[in-house]
């Protein structure tokens, strides 16, 4: 029950519901009028676009035009300040203008570079991007992204010959995205048109819709290298492992496969539930053999439950997250709905605390307790009891709270285990039928759990969620502390049919 004190926490949070608003704040910087160096075209009016197209995806954008070193470090320190009243929360910090390298740091030049006589005044009299990331480092925000439209050739008279582009950054902090108009020690064009070759093609690509943070990127890329024939290689370091489902704009239109087209047979057989090295309720190890049965591949999304119940309760809004916030006796009545929709027999039927299964009906379930840790591990055919489903590393299979972000994520996006069943491991929480009770010893055959027990209506959820650490989405681990008409932000489910 080591989660009573985290269920009060979220039934106070589900109150304030403005604290869970995703918020968005930038900097555009845009130097071009430089003193004492070579002056550039495009910077300003890459600055300017790169604010409108900002604000059209919802973030609140701070600019600097022409800056001096004074008014870049105030506005990075402005942004740093928003970032860090709340995890969640994306960062955004463009550049176009002058940058160089001296000894491996990379320095953004303000526009009064006529004082910049040296590798001392460089140290001293620009901004070093090691400033910027360690800033946003301090954040301790969710995602920060870093664009440097500032890889030319170094424009100081005095400096070392050979000094070409930017390095890549070797301290990037996590949860950072920082991408370089051009591979280390090379150039990038400043553009003849409107924007920069670079910023041009970021800009088209952040305005195109359903793209992820990662495509958007990506995209830039291969678009940059393509136009050049290779020429200009912008270089992306990524420390953000959600960067494939994050998206700062409207996702793609889903086209989910229904329930049914979802299902995955698990051929019966017998294994040992449990663990010793668990928790105490995780023992005994016990010898449990279940029937074959069908299990939905991925988690009930918000598009499926939305086709059947009419409404989306949830709190992380996506056609492909899986749905939460939904209680157990929800999810009974969704299965008995979709049962129906599809012509098939219901399997429960009765109310509150009185229902009862059906486990020769065609119609749709949740799973059983031992038919959940079974169909974990792999089944018969694939059975592998690894620390997590389908692997000992937990960023491989789950999005559990060392790489979620604090949220969920479309279902699927994470290897699947031996059944090609995605998720088991972390996204969020899932019912199952079983109440609660003690593990016994003895050999069992298909147990069917109890919709009562000494404990009283508390149902098992099992597989842990996006919110939990990596020991508790463990494929063995049984959390036990949660009553059917209770919903939480970390609670889904996927459903099960005894035979099609």
């Amino acid at each position: 029950m080591y989660l009573k004190k985290a269920l009060l926490f979220w039934v106070v949070l589900s109150a304030v519901p403005a604290l869970w608003a995703q918020q968005k704040y930038a900097l555009v910087i845009g130097n071009a009028n430089y003193t004492g160096i070579s002056k550039l075209n495009n910077p300003v009016n890459d600055a300017n676009d790169m604010e409108a197209v900002l604000k059209s995806l919802g973030f609140t954008v701070d600019k600097v035009l022409n800056g001096s070193t004074e008014q870049m470090e105030t506005a990075i320190q402005n942004l740093k300040r928003r970032l860090g009243g709340s995890r969640n929360t994306y960062g955004f910090f463009f550049y176009a203008g002058h940058g160089v390298q001296s000894n491996g740091e990379n320095y953004l030049i303000p526009v009064n570079a006529d004082n910049i006589l040296n590798d001392t005044h460089l140290r001293t009299r620009t901004v070093s991007l090691q400033f910027i990331l360690d800033s946003f480092d301090e954040a301790r925000n969710e995602l920060n992204m870093i664009v440097l439209d500032a890889c030319r050739d170094n424009p100081f008279s005095w400096a070392r010959s050979g000094s070409r582009g930017l390095s890549v950054v070797g301290r990037a902090p996590p949860g950072s995205i920082v991408m370089y108009a051009t591979s280390a020690n090379s150039t990038a064009a400043d553009g003849t048109g409107r924007n920069g070759l670079f910023s041009g093609h970021l800009l088209t690509n952040l305005k195109a819709p359903g793209l992820s943070v990662f495509d958007i990127f990506d995209k830039t890329m291969g678009d940059v290298s393509r136009v050049t024939n290779g020429k200009q290689q912008p270089e992306l370091s990524l420390r953000f492992s959600g960067a494939a489902s994050t998206y700062l704009g409207s996702q793609p239109s889903p086209t989910p496969r229904p329930v049914s087209g979802n299902m995955v047979w698990v051929e019966g057989g017998t294994f040992l539930m449990g663990s010793d090295a668990g928790y105490d309720n995780e023992k005994p190890v016990h010898q449990v053999t279940v029937k074959g049965f069908y299990i939905s591949k991925y988690q009930v999304t918000q598009a499926e439950w939305a086709a059947v119940m009419g409404s989306n309760p949830s709190k992380f809004r996506g056609d492909t997250h899986p749905v939460e916030m939904v209680e157990w006796m929800d999810v009974i009545e969704f299965c008995n709905k979709l049962s129906i929709k599809e012509g098939l027999t219901p399997c429960y039927s009765g109310s509150k605390d009185n229902i009862t299964c059906d486990w020769n009906a065609n119609g749709y379930r949740l799973p059983t307790e031992a038919e959940w840790e079974y169909a974990a591990h792999g089944g018969a055919n694939t059975y592998l009891k690894t620390l997590f489903a389908g692997s000992n590393s937990v960023d491989a299979v789950a999005w559990y709270s060392g790489n979620s972000g604090s949220r969920t994520h479309p279902v699927g996006t994470k290897a699947p285990n031996g059944l090609g069943l995605y998720d088991m491991s972390g996204n969020v929480w899932e019912w199952c039928w079983d109440c609660y009770t003690s593990y016994s010893s003895g050999a069992q055959l298909d147990p069917w759990g109890m919709v009562s027990s000494e404990y009283g209506h508390v149902h098992i959820i099992r597989g842990g969620s996006w919110e939990d650490a990596a020991q508790h989405v463990r494929s063995t681990l049984r959390n036990d502390s949660f009553t059917p008409t209770m919903r939480l932000i970390s609670i889904g489910f996927r459903v099960v049919r005894s035979r099609q």
